[in-house]
């Protein structure tokens, strides 16, 4: 547990409330006691101040002296424009209202909005009215739903379409550079020690691997390569559905499946648009051509780091078997640390005695449920592709060995997160029928 004082790590949460209290003129973005509410610190401090994604460390729960200090200034040195967020926020209210908008909550919503009005235009003027329900049109009415359509004509030009999908065709069969078994000591190297000097040396692994897995027979090499980095047998990881990763289509009808490097085009550019301000985004040919060109790197990343992010992910989501309990000695000891983290939650506790027979996890099947809670590595390495491919969209690397160690912890504890809720939520719609078993 923290102990507030001098060179002791202290609660995030209590430095950012004791640096939000130093601003004046935030109430509408604060809680009762002065601190930012969740939302606040969700949509304008972690991502639009601190810049969390692009500095993990400072997004720990507990924060060593010099992040802490860190975190202030940056919060403190943001205090203009924050005052300024707070003033915008009230105008896109008044004029959401107006304009009879009811798509999505206000916080989340205008949160960000109201940052990026006040950072191009300050404090509100006497025009600000009129900015604000600009912004909203804007936002609303050209945002994401203008932008699919745009996407979906674009697919749908036979010119466009038979252009890109000859392009893909060709691109996709690249050397590595690298061979799969080369990568594959890099990256068990990578996995134990994660030390910047194995972060810088395997660079170029992940690239390797995720070109390796479109030859005949790559998902039974990447299986052999990831049992001999992590020591545990690799399970399905759902990276594909065949034997060799296929090129991916440009649209897929009904798609929902997990199979993570064979998604369509439009799937990914879809999520680009979710990700990226309307502001921020180029046309829709140019993020097609992006995400193109992304598709045939690697794991379906262009960044090389962020492919080498993924395969460490490879690599250690075959020992992340929390109902088995502990990771045995053979597994590398980070993913031991990880696996035991989320060993040590209660809902794995009442699940693995559900599995035992002891006692029911629910009072009705619950294949699905168990079905996750087996299938946690594959969970955690969909997440893992989808927070790497929002950093490839952004340009955001992790700076070295220490944030892909936050990173990876991080994406495990939010899956665990995730399934503890859904645990939660089946005990609780069913408790009447636990009690009556009991």
């Amino acid at each position: 547990m923290a102990v507030t004082g001098a060179g002791k790590p202290r609660l995030r949460s209590v430095v950012l409330a004791a640096a939000w209290r130093r601003i004046p003129d935030v109430e509408v973005l604060s809680a009762g006691d002065g601190g930012p509410l969740t939302r606040t610190v969700k949509k304008i401090i972690d991502p639009l101040v601190v810049r969390t994604a692009a500095r993990p460390k400072l997004g720990r729960p507990l924060l060593e002296p010099a992040a802490a200090a860190e975190v202030t200034e940056l919060v403190l040195a943001d205090a203009s424009r924050l005052r300024a967020t707070a003033a915008w926020f009230v105008h896109l209210k008044r004029q959401r209202r107006a304009l009879r908008i009811t798509a999505g909550d206000v916080q989340d919503v205008c949160f960000p909005l109201a940052y990026e009005l006040a950072t191009g235009y300050g404090m509100p003027g006497p025009d600000a009215p009129e900015a604000a329900a600009s912004a909203l049109r804007e936002l609303h009415g050209e945002g994401d739903e203008a932008g699919v359509a745009q996407l979906i004509a674009y697919l749908a030009d036979p010119r466009a379409a038979a252009d890109l999908t000859a392009a893909l065709h060709r691109r996709w069969h690249t050397d590595a550079g690298l061979s799969p078994d080369d990568a594959v000591v890099l990256l068990g190297r990578f996995a134990e020690t994660l030390t910047d000097a194995a972060w810088l040396a395997g660079s170029a692994a992940g690239h390797a691997l995720g070109l390796a897995l479109r030859r005949p027979g790559g998902a039974d090499a990447l299986a052999r390569a990831a049992e001999a980095a992590s020591g545990s047998p690799a399970p399905d990881l759902g990276l594909q559905r065949g034997d060799r990763t296929a090129v991916p289509p440009l649209r897929r009808q009904d798609e929902a499946g997990p199979e993570l490097l064979e998604r369509s085009v439009e799937r990914r550019v879809r999520a680009t648009l979710r990700r990226l301000p309307a502001g921020e985004r180029g046309a829709v040919a140019e993020l097609v051509d992006d995400e193109a060109r992304r598709v045939v790197a690697g794991f379906g990343l262009g960044l090389p780091a962020l492919a080498t992010c993924f395969a460490l992910g490879v690599v250690l989501a075959p020992a992340l078997r929390p109902l088995d309990g502990a990771a045995p000695g053979t597994v590398p000891g980070f993913a031991r640390q990880l696996n035991a983290q989320v060993a040590r939650e209660g809902y794995v506790f009442h699940a693995r005695r559900a599995l035992a027979g002891t006692t029911p996890l629910t009072p009705r099947p619950d294949d699905e449920l168990l079905r996750e809670l087996r299938e946690f590595g594959k969970q955690f390495l969909g997440r893992l592709w989808i927070r790497l491919h929002g950093f490839d969209v952004r340009g955001d690397l992790p700076a070295d060995a220490a944030d892909v160690r936050d990173l990876v912890t991080g994406v495990v504890r939010s899956t665990s997160l995730d399934l503890r809720t859904k645990v939660r939520r089946a005990l609780v719609a069913r408790l009447p029928d636990l009690e009556a078993v009991s």
